[in-house]
């Protein structure tokens, strides 16, 4: 009966994204079909946190990812902005977030997940990192872990973001995160189904990051199955400005220069600039789809709502109802004329093994402190990882969840209020789509925009036929196995 499980277990959640894997500095979006190959993925992505980190606090744990309601209508306005992945900071473990990672995975989104909150002791306090590295630290991000590791659109986990962002911080801190990540891999190594990778966030300052990309990313003593380097490694970063910047203006030049070598994917997991706005987001049609291409994987804007810093694409009023900005349209274009490369997974290189040179890391930053010699895990932990976290909450998608509107208002940026705001939902064939499920209407907007192959409501017959074709091949081919097992039992 074995040979019948695997079958089993994909009829079940044919909706579901394929899981991300990485291969050297690419991710890698799966064939769906064994038989074809894969190709690089490329994130099209936004930071998604409204309320803001300060929304989360020891009396109220916001969580964005518990909220269905709100949840189905940002997916929709996701969707006409043609995200696929987005970043969600704080996140508490112990709600229930099936729904909604449903409704995000049935949408064709990824997430990436921040580990920590702002919270006492649920991040490493890079003032003071001994301090709060202990049992009662590790049980916070084991269980973020145990809550999201049973949904296949989870990209990755961060495992600390900007912990590294001055002299002080540079020279106590580093030997923490590459535990923390150490610990991670070990736990997901010994308690999930599959390899959820692990990285870090890194501050926009120009030497710094450099030295830390450079500790994150070797393996320590020549090993190449190392658990505490980085996965894959974000850069916030905000060189190029809307209207003020070009290539050669915004450092990106040198930042393609910086990171050229580098042994794992690398990505933005903050940009846009807001000095001039609206944001016009010519870096990515300029630099980061194109100048940048080469080395790094996309990106994610920050961020979604408009909050006290003025960063916003919506602005979500008390009641819960959304008004596009102008910043939204601009962005839309520019990600859906993005000239995304269409790279396959064989012309995706092969990793190289990177060994750690502290002398060298030393050189980039004199103030950092390239210790290799990582702190234990505390001893009153050891249970923890080895045995998981008792009665922990483990998330699941939900089969047959039905795409609808929310019950919030969506205007666009006329002021129009857009009817039938209904989430897509692609069949199980198409929702891997490297461009994301946009819409083939504009919400109300006059704006043109590019029909996304991925779009249901534009290609409804085709995926229909495609989906149906995929479900009956699926079902034959169990129902062949099936007779074929019972007849060899």
């Amino acid at each position: 009966m074995k040979l019948l499980l695997p079958l089993l277990t994909l009829v079940a959640v044919a909706k579901a994204l394929i899981p991300l894997q990485i291969k050297g500095h690419r991710f890698i979006k799966p064939a769906e079909d064994a038989r074809e190959e894969g190709e690089v993925f490329f994130i099209k992505g936004i930071d998604y946190q409204p309320g803001g980190a300060s929304e989360y606090t020891v009396e109220n744990h916001v969580d964005v990812l518990s909220d269905p309601e709100a949840c189905y209508r940002d997916a929709y306005v996701l969707q006409q902005l043609g995200i696929n992945t987005i970043r969600v900071y704080t996140v508490d473990p112990a709600k229930d977030h099936d729904e909604c990672m449903t409704i995000f995975n049935n949408a064709g989104i990824y997430v990436f997940l921040d580990v920590n909150s702002p919270l006492g002791n649920e991040s490493i306090n890079r003032e003071d990192p001994s301090s709060s590295y202990n049992a009662g630290y590790l049980y916070r991000i084991f269980s973020v872990v145990e809550a999201f590791k049973e949904f296949p659109n989870v990209a990755g986990f961060f495992s600390g973001n900007e912990v590294i962002n001055d002299a002080h911080s540079a020279e106590v801190s580093p030997k923490y995160i590459r535990a923390v990540q150490r610990d991670l891999h070990k736990y997901i190594e010994a308690h999930c189904d599959r390899a959820i990778p692990v990285g870090y966030s890194a501050a926009d300052d120009i030497e710094l990051r450099a030295a830390t990309w450079d500790y994150l990313q070797c393996n320590i003593d020549g090993e190449d199955d190392d658990p505490s380097k980085s996965d894959f490694f974000g850069l916030n970063s905000y060189e190029w400005c809307s209207g003020i910047s070009n290539w050669q203006s915004s450092g990106y030049a040198r930042t393609r220069d910086t990171f050229k070598n580098t042994s794992i994917p690398i990505f933005f997991s903050e940009y846009g600039c807001n000095t001039k706005r609206p944001r016009t987001f010519d870096e990515i049609s300029d630099g980061l789809f194109d100048g940048l291409s080469d080395v790094f994987s996309g990106g994610l804007v920050y961020e979604y709502s408009e909050e006290a810093n003025n960063y916003g694409v919506v602005e979500i009023s008390s009641s819960g109802d959304i008004e596009y900005l102008e910043d939204f349209s601009n962005l839309r274009e520019q990600y859906q004329n993005a000239p995304l490369p269409e790279i396959s997974e064989d012309d995706a290189e092969e990793p190289e093994l990177t060994t750690c040179d502290a002398e060298g890391i030393k050189s980039l930053y004199s103030e950092f402190d390239p210790d290799f010699d990582l702190p234990e895990l505390p001893e009153d932990a050891e249970d923890m990882l080895e045995n998981g976290i008792e009665d922990a909450n483990v998330g699941k998608l939900i089969d047959d969840l039905e795409a609808r509107a929310s019950n919030y208002t969506i205007k666009n940026a006329d002021g129009e209020e857009i009817e039938d705001a209904v989430v897509s939902f692609a069949d199980a064939n198409l929702i891997n789509s490297q461009t994301g499920l946009s819409s083939s209407t504009t919400g109300g907007s006059s704006s043109s925009t590019r029909t996304s192959t991925a779009s249901s409501s534009s290609s409804s017959s085709t995926s229909d036929d495609g989906a149906n074709q995929y479900q009956a091949s699926v079902a034959g081919l169990s129902a062949a196995i099936f007779l074929m097992v019972n007849m060899l039992m």
